[in-house]
């Protein structure tokens, strides 16, 4: 896969494309490098190395207190020099003192080094480090590219002289973004095989593999009251609260908050090309819910009173109703699932993206049905016993109902219904 980052540094702009592993990694600096050159030489001054952020890169002369002054470079590449992690030393490029060998970290070969930014002014002594501004773009496939960088400061006065700073490998970490939780690619088995009669009234299918091909995003939450309130000027829920969950949504209310979520987000851009703000599919919310569980649930097999909220319990002991059916608890009032999502099972049933239609049982990849006039629901609600909380289990409604039902969103790739 071919990945991009661009770096701005005194007014340069640079694309560079690099081939990186498909796993993603949270953010690490590493110094790198055989340690000749002063350590401490080069560093991250502030920022975070993260997908759609921007952070700052210093260069000095650690070595010396009175050190002169000097021009800054900052050298970018894909991978360290050949011979990493001793690296290639080359007398009189040192920053220790005039002539003292230094480290060439980065490789000569083609392409890299990919380029040197710079010059930037740096003031000598115990200056503060010549800043570069490195910008990364919202690009979900640059998650856990690494970079190499190495700082040069060449002394003009000095005939010149130049010394190399140490090293540092950035390793890039995913995109991130406020009350949504991202769910990364995978595989696992929608539907279930369960049989007729208690506990859970029967199967979900067929039971077929699906894989879900590319990371997203998804609501930690239902969207509450306030959140709707806030973005669309109204509040359609009958038992109010602002922390509760939006509860007689139409599912065209559903998409017309997405899209206004999306639209404000876009407009400050912060949605990732080729994603939008949507509703889940049936197939993304239900690997979402089971959070790698194979089980009925994802608390395992059964669900009981003080896990969710719904209205009665085939899994107690004798079964028992739950609660008072008198609507749906502030989001977040129970324990989450193993990805922290809240309220997956219970609570609002939630709508999809999708039209409701029969499975098969043949394994898809990112499957997606549209155009049908009945849009699939999930999770279950206050009203639901434990076997309608499941899951697996689906439903569908017309898109203009709206009784006890809610939704969650998603940034995801880019669907047209």
């Amino acid at each position: 896969m071919i990945r991009s980052f661009r770096a701005v540094g005194c007014a340069a702009a640079l694309v560079l494309s690099a081939v990186a592993a498909n796993d993603a990694a949270a953010f690490q600096v590493t110094p790198y490098g055989s340690g000749i050159n002063p350590p401490g030489s080069l560093v991250v001054t502030s920022g975070i190395p993260m997908v759609g952020e921007s952070f700052i890169v210093g260069v000095s002369n650690t070595a010396s207190a009175s050190a002169p002054a000097a021009l800054a470079f900052l050298s970018l590449a894909t991978a360290p020099d050949p011979a990493f992690p001793a690296g290639t030393v080359l007398p009189g490029f040192g920053l220790a003192f005039p002539g003292a060998p230094g480290e060439l970290l980065l490789s000569l070969a083609s392409p890299n080094p990919l380029a040197t930014l710079g010059p930037v002014p740096w003031a000598g002594g115990t200056a503060t480090p010549a800043n570069f501004a490195l910008s990364v773009p919202l690009l979900p496939s640059l998650s856990g590219l690494s970079i190499y960088l190495q700082g040069t400061l060449v002394d003009l006065a000095a005939g010149p002289s130049l010394g190399l700073t140490n090293g540092l490998q950035v390793t890039l970490s995913e995109p991130s973004f406020p009350g949504l939780v991202l769910i990364q690619p995978g595989t696992f088995q929608m539907g279930s095989d369960a049989a007729f009669g208690a506990p859970y009234y029967g199967p979900v299918g067929p039971v077929h593999q699906v894989t879900i091909s590319k990371s997203f995003w998804m609501g930690q939450y239902e969207v509450t009251q306030a959140e709707y309130q806030a973005l669309m000027g109204n509040n359609p829920s009958h038992f109010l609260g602002a922390d509760r969950p939006v509860d007689t949504a139409t599912w065209f209310n559903a998409v017309a908050y997405c899209n206004a979520l999306n639209a404000q987000a876009t407009a400050l851009g912060k949605v990732p090309p080729g994603y939008q703000y949507r509703l889940p599919t049936e197939a993304e919310w239900e690997y979402a819910c089971r959070a790698g569980t194979t089980t009925e649930f994802h608390y395992g097999p059964s669900l009981l009173c003080n896990q969710a909220r719904f209205l009665f319990s085939h899994h107690s002991s004798p079964a028992a109703n739950c609660q008072d059916p008198n609507g749906a608890v502030p989001v977040g009032s129970y324990a989450p699932n193993a990805w922290g999502l809240y309220d997956m099972h219970g609570n609002v049933w939630e709508w999809c993206m999708d039209s409701f239609s029969s499975y098969t049982a043949s394994s898809k990849t990112d499957p997606y049905v549209s155009g049908g006039p009945f849009p699939v629901i999930r999770g279950g609600s206050w009203l639901s016993d434990s076997g309608g909380c499941r899951s697996a289990v689906r439903g569908s409604f017309d898109p203009g109902s709206a009784d006890f039902l809610g939704f969650r969103v998603v940034l995801a790739p880019v669907l047209a219904r």
